[in-house]
């Protein structure tokens, strides 16, 4: 029974003795044994975005917000030129005008494009053989500021015509598909708010621009908002669209007040009267006979 109980003892201290120089030996172990050292992984390099074309952009076209876009751009090529994300903005390239055209996935560069208020402005807005003329507006002649930048209208003259019954007001159509260069000093259409201007400066012909001086001196002028149509463009052989010359039309349509008003009698074409003029030597004169008829 002695025998049995000292067995059990020594086995015991024999166990504790066993795993006390086990944990001893793995203290010793830790201490001992050198670190693997700790990696960390790098920050990834800020990606750098620059402004380039989302479509190909004509030359002389108003760029709109649609037209551009950010675009990752590998740092070794980044040029100085070009329009880097985070230190100028895509809006203040809104309502610029291409120079020169460029091709979608091109970077933006200030060369490329000049801003209102720049020297060779407008002139870069005009297609080939037209001319900038402006024309008074306001809020009923100018559609209540619905006319943006970009728009076709078409030019209406309100004006007193004399006839053989007198005076009377008509209108008529002067030109059609005229487009719109700015509105005021503003060329920018993304503001998506009307606003009233007091001049509208349009692109014609420069036979055209003489004609819209002589119906300013005539009567009033107003436009007229043509539907939202895409600007003929054609494809040239390097794949870059560029504006076709459209030059805008004469109108061919009148009213006159009698159309209007049931009130009114239509206008008689033929004078009342009738007008000769005698010479005798060096002396002229005129003599009024009244029409009749048999």
């Amino acid at each position: 029974m002695n025998v049995n109980i000292r067995s059990v003892i020594m086995i015991c201290v024999a166990l504790g003795v066993a795993g006390l120089t086990a944990y001893v030996a793995r203290g010793w172990l830790a201490q001992n044994t050198p670190k693997a050292p700790v990696i960390h992984a790098a920050a990834p390099a800020p990606k750098i975005e620059v402004l380039v074309a989302k479509t190909n952009i004509p030359t002389g076209a108003i760029i709109k917000h649609d037209q551009l876009r950010w675009q990752a751009w590998p740092d070794a090529s980044i040029a100085d030129s070009y329009v880097v994300k985070g230190k100028r903005s895509l809006d203040a390239y809104v309502g610029t005008v291409a120079r020169q055209g460029i091709a979608a996935g091109e970077p933006i560069t200030d060369t490329r494009l000049v801003k209102p208020g720049e020297q060779g402005f407008m002139a870069a807005v005009l297609a080939p053989g037209m001319r900038a003329v402006t024309v008074p507006v306001n809020a009923t002649s100018g559609i209540a500021g619905f006319v943006f930048p970009g728009d076709r209208v078409d030019l209406i003259l309100s004006h007193r015509v004399k006839t053989g019954g007198g005076l009377r007001t008509a209108s008529e159509t002067v030109l059609t598909d005229v487009r719109v260069l700015a509105i005021d000093q503003m060329t920018n259409d993304q503001n998506n708010k009307p606003t009233v201007g007091r001049t509208a400066t349009l692109e014609v012909t420069p036979k055209q621009v003489e004609k819209i001086s002589v119906a300013r001196q005539l009567g009033g002028l107003s436009l007229s908002l043509r539907p939202l149509q895409k600007s003929g463009q054609e494809q040239v052989a390097d794949g870059m669209s560029v504006l076709k010359d459209v030059p805008p039309k004469s109108g061919t349509t009148h009213t006159w007040d009698s159309e209007v008003s049931r009130l009114l009698p239509p206008p008689n074409p033929r004078s009342d009267t009738q007008t000769v003029t005698l010479s005798r030597g060096d002396k002229t004169a005129s003599y009024n006979f009244r029409r009749y008829s048999k």
